[in-house]
């Protein structure tokens, strides 16, 4: 995966396109799950795989039951199996 991560969206936006509170994508980050681009100013900027990323995080935990635990270590898995496609 050499694409180059680009930020594009501020917090709010990124919540707004994902469904989910700009409170839920910090947790997502504080526990590993994300990591938005920063600016200079040390506001997060979130990529459209980001955006993919919280979508399927989004799915595993709320149609599928995972816990936020649970969903780092399907996360983990995909990446060393070379299977994330976000």
């Amino acid at each position: 995966m050499n694409e180059k991560k680009e930020g594009v969206y501020i917090i709010s936006v990124a919540a707004r396109l994902t469904g989910v509170h700009p409170r839920t994508l910090r947790i997502y980050e504080e526990e590993g799950l994300l990591n938005p681009c920063r600016t200079q100013g040390n506001i997060r900027l979130y990529c459209e795989r980001d955006i993919k990323k919280v979508t399927y995080i989004r799915y595993l935990t709320q149609e599928e039951g995972v816990n936020l635990a649970g969903v780092k270590i399907i996360l983990n898995l995909m990446d060393r199996l070379g299977e994330l496609d976000f």
